[in-house]
């Protein structure tokens, strides 16, 4: 075990992370407000999906997936948070009566992700109101499959989930600053962008909790350990690329249903191809080689981080 102090929490307190907090706080309805997306351009960077070399999918095709990923953001990206307040309070539950800075960031940290469960909701509903025809989720609403996603993140060690959850929040931030913060009028629709900025505001807050439960869980911790940690994000990254490959299928099944053709075989393959790359490109790569997280995976483990090719 170590009692070391880490470079990435220099500078970091709660309560600075609470005051922040509060000060930019914001709703769902403030970030709608009865908007609507334009259906008739791209909503998402072409890079999101991928399938601009596919030549068999003619323009009307390549906006529609261009629409489908930007639903299936929204939709894996809210599943996914739904392991999260409940991860939190378990951390909170490890030392409830420390600092009342760090339950009141933890607790408030539960309460924003559970806030931008239905930011991401209010995103899948006015999608498909401004398309005008239903779209695929993996995650159905019996909540079979995201009950069994979240139940099998939660079997993983604390150190494991911190970390996981830490490459998203910063992978998530990277979608809008590099994506879209930059990049509005045609390639990305303005509504689209403030989803993407309300959500980027409190993850840069989230980010700084999580680095400093990070520390607190690594020096009760042998070397070995906080390396094997490292594995589990390998076996967690296993579960959610199960659901990338489900959600791609979703996607082309409900091209080809809207479309109102089915597409050849080999060009399904392809396109499924396609999809699924630019998926775990916008997801995977994104998140876990953010220079942030690759800098706290260095600290904690040299050996640990090599696993993920961060070197």
């Amino acid at each position: 075990m170590t009692t070391q102090s880490y470079a990435f929490t220099r500078g970091l307190n709660y309560s600075s992370v609470v005051a922040t907090s509060e000060k930019v706080a914001w709703t769902v309805d403030e970030v709608f407000a009865g908007r609507h997306f334009d259906a008739t351009k791209s909503i998402v960077p072409e890079s999101w999906v991928g399938i601009q070399h596919l030549a068999f999918l003619d323009e009307p095709a390549q906006r529609m997936l261009n629409h489908l990923r930007a639903f299936s953001y929204v939709h894996l990206f809210g599943n996914y948070e739904e392991f999260i307040p409940i991860h939190l309070m378990r951390l909170a539950q490890q030392n409830w009566h420390a600092d009342r800075n760090q339950m009141r960031a933890l607790v408030r940290f539960g309460e924003e992700e559970m806030k931008h469960r239905q930011l991401f909701l209010r995103a899948e509903a006015v999608l498909e109101e401004s398309c005008g025809y239903s779209m695929g989720r993996y995650f159905s609403p019996d909540k079979a499959r995201v009950t069994a996603f979240t139940n099998a993140l939660l079997t993983y060690p604390p150190l494991s989930r911190s970390l996981t959850l830490l490459a998203l929040e910063w992978g998530s931030q990277r979608h809008y600053v590099d994506s879209v913060r930059d990049h509005t009028g045609d390639r990305s629709d303005p509504l689209y962008v403030d989803v993407l900025k309300y959500h980027w505001i409190e993850e840069n807050q989230h980010v700084k909790t999580g680095v400093l439960e990070i520390e607190q869980l690594a020096r009760e911790m042998l070397p070995e350990d906080i390396s094997h940690a490292f594995d589990d994000i390998q076996a967690i990254g296993g579960l959610v690329d199960e659901t990338f490959v489900g959600q791609v299928e979703q996607e082309i099944t409900t091209l080809q249903q809207v479309m109102g053709y089915a597409l050849p075989q080999a060009e399904q393959a392809a396109l499924r191809d396609a999809l699924h790359h630019s998926l775990t490109a916008i997801w995977v790569d994104v998140a876990f080689m953010h220079p942030s997280f690759k800098q706290v995976a260095l600290a904690l483990s040299p050996e640990g981080a090599a696993k993920l090719g961060i070197v």
